[in-house]
């Protein structure tokens, strides 16, 4: 694994147990609306793990277009001199 991917996961890992951690705390002690402010901490778990998995794919697909333009232009380079 990457340090990339690394990263995302453990910045992804560590804001949804805060969240979600926050929200079950609030369940358990009886805090009010406790049940929505789990729901967002869920929510919000759901989303930051897709949001770091979109990240590392988008950064992936850079890397391949990237390396694609390289290789074009220096053909065109080669062919033109």
């Amino acid at each position: 694994m990457n340090n990339l991917k690394r990263f995302f996961i453990i910045y992804a890992s560590v804001f949804a147990l805060v969240w979600t951690g926050y929200g079950l705390f609030a369940v358990i002690t009886g805090k009010p609306s406790a049940n929505l402010i789990l729901g967002y901490g869920i929510g919000f778990s759901v989303v930051i793990y897709a949001a770091s998995w979109f990240a590392y794919w988008l950064m992936g697909h850079y890397k391949k277009i990237d390396k694609m333009a390289k290789d074009v232009f220096s053909k065109n380079k080669r062919v033109k001199e």
